[in-house]
């Protein structure tokens, strides 16, 4: 009995003695077989297989093949933190689509015939006139109606009549009352007339071509012009976003008296993406759709990079002259003739061409716009069969008057189709982690689930260490958790 407790302490105490002591070497050991990156069971830790030339050639391959991986990762994040963009354009047909804004300015928007009633008046627009388009001086007028202020009912008695401007006009095939929808405005370029422009149901067009949207016939009255630094007879026709500003980024078209203009519309939707995005290459643009936004603007309505600079300029200007001009929305005292020629005007000219007080304004622009180009062309008008019927009609004396005079203007849709371009993110999360995969996977073999198994390496490697800080023997954690 004696020999073979004996015999079973001796084998006891072998198997102590030859027991292996867990360590690194089987923690490697153990990950290299379970792990999913390829060749990392092709390295031998020392202790168990010294190094050969095949197993240095795998440790080469796998360490390339991993720095290889960290560049391209980082250059991968560096890409997607860049938040790059795509352009994506679209062409679609629509049902019906939004009219814009049409505002008619005639080309000489204040009446001789009105100014006349100050003796002076004309020959002091001619000397402005002069001395914008000349080194010209003039000696200052001094008396009140020069040197006092202006209010916007003074302005309007001395520009042109819409209701004898606007001798017919139809939609769609149906005459209204010109005056009914065509609302007067001022503009930089005086007392102009606008159609659809800050109406409460924005008209919408269901049927394109020259003859189913907007026909406009127009008498300039070139007998009651007076002078002006423009020195061209016509209208000039702004054609813009229903609600904003006539001057906010209008697409601009001229129309000359003799002939009936066709103005063939095309809409142009945009959209840019917010921030963190640079939607205007350095710049980030305003998400006014955003329920967190609320309009800076003090006078101008909705938020547009147009409006910011229009109400900045004006603002600066009033701090300037001591006044501002009738198209101004401030409830300010209006300028008279001679603080307007020789300190307003001249100031928001020079200031809207000033890059350094452009970006002093800070203005940035708006994530989604919209924009029409426009296609012009014209023809002789009235025919010759119709001139009768016209000067029968318009009680014009003759066919001279008539063509220096009278002219017609269509503004149409050419086809139902509006183009949208839109901005996209380059990256999104999905393809971020798909192109994060796919390079784990050329080069490692590896999946993002790798990760975890490396993850899980290192907590082991730490923990080893810890118990062996501690005194503690080495436990197995890959086989017993």
């Amino acid at each position: 009995m004696n020999v073979d407790k004996n015999m079973t302490d001796t084998t006891t105490a072998d198997a102590k003695k030859h027991s292996p002591t867990y360590g690194l070497k089987d923690l490697w050991d153990e990950f290299s077989h379970s792990t999913g990156i390829h060749a990392v069971e092709k390295i031998k830790a020392p202790s168990i297989n010294p190094f050969s030339v095949r197993g240095l050639m795998w440790t080469l391959a796998i360490c390339t093949t991993t720095a290889f991986l960290i560049y391209n990762l980082i250059e991968e994040l560096g890409n997607y933190y860049s938040y790059p963009i795509v352009t994506k354009v679209t062409s679609n047909i629509k049902h019906f689509i939004e009219f814009p804004a049409v505002t008619i300015c005639n080309r000489c928007t204040l009446n001789k015939t009105r100014l006349d009633v100050y003796p002076e008046m004309e020959s002091y627009f001619a000397n402005t006139s002069l001395q914008r388009n000349k080194n010209f001086t003039f000696p200052t007028p001094t008396s009140d109606v020069f040197q006092n202020p202006l209010s916007l009912e003074w302005w309007r008695n001395m520009s042109m009549e819409g209701s004898k401007m606007l001798v017919q006009c139809a939609f769609g095939g149906d005459n209204f009352d010109c005056m009914t929808e065509f609302r007067p405005v001022f503009t930089t370029q005086g007392l102009c007339h606008s159609y659809n422009f800050n109406v409460t149901e924005i008209v919408k067009v269901w049927t394109a071509g020259d003859d189913a949207n907007l026909i406009v016939s127009f008498n300039i009255h070139q007998d009651d012009y007076t002078f002006r630094a423009n020195m061209a007879a016509g209208i000039k026709v702004l054609l813009h976003n229903p609600r904003l500003h006539p001057e906010a980024d209008p697409t601009v078209v001229m129309a000359s008296p003799g002939f009936s203009t066709y103005v063939a519309l095309q809409k142009k939707e945009y959209s840019f993406l917010p921030g963190p995005y640079k939607a205007f290459d350095d710049m980030e643009c305003v998400d006014t759709n955003s329920a967190e936004f609320v309009n800076p603007l003090k006078y101008y309505s909705p938020f547009t990079y147009e409006h910011c600079f229009m109400e900045c300029v004006r603002i600066k200007a009033f701090d300037e002259c001591g006044c501002v001009g009738p198209s101004d929305p401030q409830d300010l005292p209006r300028c008279s003739l001679v603080k307007q020629d020789s300190c307003y005007t001249t100031f928001v000219r020079e200031m809207s061409k000033n890059g350094t007080f452009v970006k002093e304004c800070g203005c940035v622009g708006e994530c989604t716009l919209i924009r029409y180009t426009a296609q012009v062309s014209s023809s002789s008008f009235p025919a010759n069969i119709w001139v009768n019927t016209f000067l029968n009609s318009t009680e014009t004396r003759d066919r001279a008057t008539m063509v220096e005079n009278f002219l017609e203007l269509r503004v149409f849709y050419d086809n139902m189709m509006v183009t949208s371009t839109a901005q996209q993110p380059q990256y999104t999360v999905a393809s971020l982690f798909s192109n994060i995969g796919g390079q784990m996977g050329l080069c490692l073999g590896a999946s993002n689930l790798t990760i975890m198994e490396i993850t899980e390496l290192l907590v082991f490697i730490i923990l080893f260490l810890c118990d062996k800080c501690r005194g503690r023997k080495a436990r197995n954690r890959i086989n017993t958790w």
